[in-house]
C-alpha cells in the first residue's frame, strides 16, 4: 500500500471508520489494492495473488471479508458521497442518474439470481434473456473540470433486486416485493436525507417515471413520458363550494396529439445530443399526469427531428422553471451511467465474482462500483493538483481528446509500479528506460 500515491492512501484510510475491527480494515486495504492491480479474473484468489506480499493472511480470511465480516456497504457509500460533494459547487444542483443493469452470474445456487431480460441480446422484436443478478444503481454526474463538456458518472448507491423463487399469498403480515422503481425511490430518499439542505435533480429513463410519486422536497425529476399518456389540464382555482378540491382539470389529448402541425409554433434549437450538435424542434406545455404524478403539474417537452427520420420523443420534468432545451440536455446527460456499467464489466471484472451466499452477493458488486468511483475521485483530485501525468496516446489514436476510465486506472497503477521500482533500485542501477517501459506495460494491462 505504501507504493501507491499518498493521496490514494489517504482516501482509502479515510474509509477505515466504516469497519469495527482492525483485521477487517487490513483485509479491506489488501482487497482494494489487489482489485486495482489484478489483470486477470477478479476472484478472491486472483485479487490476493495480485496483491502479492501485501496479502499476509490466508485465503479464507479474505474470502470472509464479503461473506462474514461485520460492516455495512452503505457506510462506505455515505463517506464516498460526502467526499464527492465537497468538490462540487455549492450553488449548483447535484445531478443524479439512475438505471438498472444485469450482471451475468451463472449458477443455480446463487442467492437472488434469476432469468432477466438482457438488453445486449434483445431487439425491438425479439427479447433476449440471461441468468444473473439485477442491480439498481444511483450515480452522480460530474463534468470534469479538466475537459469542458465531458461528464463522468460516479456510483454512490446500489441495491439488488433479487428474483423471488416462490410467490407467497399476500396477507396482513406479508411484505410487498421490492421492484426496481421502489429501490430507486429508496436510494433517492436516502441521498436526499444525507444532505437535506442541497438541491438535487434526478434523471432516469421511462421505467423510472413513476419515481415522481415519491420525490423528496429537495429533488426534481427529469424522465420520459408515454406518448399515449392520459394527461389533464390544471384544475381551476377553488371556489367557495363545499367538498374536496379538484386535483385535475379536463382531459387533454395524448402527448403525441398535442404536437402542433404548424412549424411556427415549434422552437428551433441546436442541441448537443451525445456529443453531436443537431437541429431539433421543441414544443413544451404544462399538464397533470394524474396516474404517475397526481400532486403536482409537470412540464412536457416534445422533441422532433426536422427531417422526420426518427420518431418524436417525449420528456417531462417536475421542475416547471426548466426550459425545453435544458430538459433535453439533462436527459441526454444520463448516458455516463451506461458507461459506468461498461467500465465495471470490462476493466474491473464486476461479473467475475464467484460469490453465492447472500452477504457476499450483496456486497461484492457494490464494492466494485464503489471502487469505480474511488478511482475517478482520486484521479480528479490528483489531476487538479498537477501530480499525475498520462502516458502519451498510442500512435494510431493521436486525435484522442478525452480521458477514459482506462486512463485513470492506468495512471493509478502507474504510480504504484513507479514507486515500487524506485524503492527497489539502488543508486548504482541504471535501468530508468527499462523501468519506464515495464511500468507502461504493467499499468495498461486491464
Amino acid at each position: 500500500m505504501d507504493q501507491l500515491s499518498p493521496l490514494f492512501q489517504q482516501l482509502v484510510m479515510s474509509f477505515s471508520n466504516a469497519f469495527l475491527y482492525r483485521p477487517t480494515v487490513e483485509s479491506f486495504i489488501t482487497i482494494t489494492l489487489g482489485w486495482i492491480l489484478c489483470s486477470g479474473r477478479r476472484t478472491i484468489t486472483g485479487i490476493i495473488r495480485a496483491a502479492g506480499p501485501h496479502a499476509t493472511k490466508s485465503h479464507d480470511a479474505y474470502q470472509g471479508f464479503f461473506s462474514r465480516s461485520k460492516w455495512q456497504m452503505d457506510s462506505l457509500w455515505k463517506l464516498l458521497f460526502m467526499m464527492i460533494v465537497k468538490l462540487l459547487p455549492e450553488q449548483q444542483p447535484i445531478f443524479l442518474v439512475g438505471d438498472d443493469t444485469l450482471i451475468k452470474h451463472y449458477g443455480r445456487k446463487i442467492w437472488g439470481a434469476g432469468l432477466y431480460r438482457d438488453a445486449v441480446r434483445s431487439s425491438k422484436k425479439y427479447p433476449g434473456y440471461a441468468w444473473g443478478l439485477n442491480w439498481v444503481v444511483l450515480a452522480i454526474v460530474w463534468e470534469l473540470p479538466l475537459l469542458k463538456g465531458h461528464c463522468i458518472a460516479l456510483p454512490i448507491l446500489a441495491r439488488l433486486n433479487p428474483k423471488s423463487k416462490k410467490t407467497k399469498k399476500r396477507g396482513r403480515g406479508s411484505k410487498k416485493k421490492n421492484t426496481t422503481v421502489s429501490l430507486m425511490c429508496e436510494m433517492v430518499q436516502t441521498v436526499a436525507n444525507w444532505l437535506p439542505e442541497r438541491y438535487f435533480v434526478f434523471c432516469g429513463d421511462g421505467a423510472y417515471a413513476s419515481v415522481a410519486k415519491q420525490l423528496p422536497k429537495n429533488v426534481q425529476l427529469v424522465s420520459r413520458i408515454r406518448k399515449d399518456a392520459a394527461i389533464y389540464s390544471r384544475p381551476k382555482a377553488r371556489t367557495k363550494k363545499r367538498g374536496r378540491p379538484r386535483k385535475k382539470g379536463l382531459r387533454l389529448p395524448a402527448p403525441k396529439d398535442m404536437a402542433p402541425s404548424k412549424k411556427e409554433k415549434w422552437q428551433v434549437v441546436q442541441l448537443d445530443l451525445y456529443g453531436e450538435m443537431k437541429e431539433r424542434y421543441l414544443f413544451h406545455f404544462q399538464a397533470i399526469w394524474y396516474e404517475v404524478c397526481p400532486n403536482r403539474p409537470i412540464n412536457i417537452v416534445i422533441v422532433r427531428d426536422p427531417e422526420r427520420k426518427i420518431d418524436d420523443e417525449f420528456f417531462f420534468t417536475t421542475n416547471l422553471s426548466l426550459s425545453a432545451a435544458e430538459v433535453v440536455h439533462i436527459y441526454t446527460g444520463r448516458w455516463p451511467i451506461e458507461v459506468v456499467f461498461r467500465e465495471s464489466k470490462q476493466y474491473l471484472g464486476i461479473s467475475e465474482s464467484q460469490a453465492r451466499k447472500q452477504e457476499a452477493v450483496t456486497r461484492t458488486t457494490p464494492f466494485c462500483l464503489w471502487l469505480n468511483s474511488l478511482i475517478k475521485l482520486w484521479f480528479i483530485m490528483e489531476r487538479n493538483c498537477g501530480r499525475v501525468d498520462l502516458p502519451e496516446p498510442d500512435v494510431w489514436y493521436r486525435s484522442k481528446s478525452t480521458i477514459s476510465f482506462q486512463d485513470m486506472l492506468a495512471a493509478l497503477r502507474r504510480s504504484f509500479w513507479l514507486n515500487l521500482f524506485s524503492c527497489m533500485s539502488t543508486c548504482e542501477d541504471d535501468f530508468e528506460k527499462f523501468n519506464l517501459y515495464a511500468v507502461n506495460l504493467l499499468s495498461n494491462v486491464a
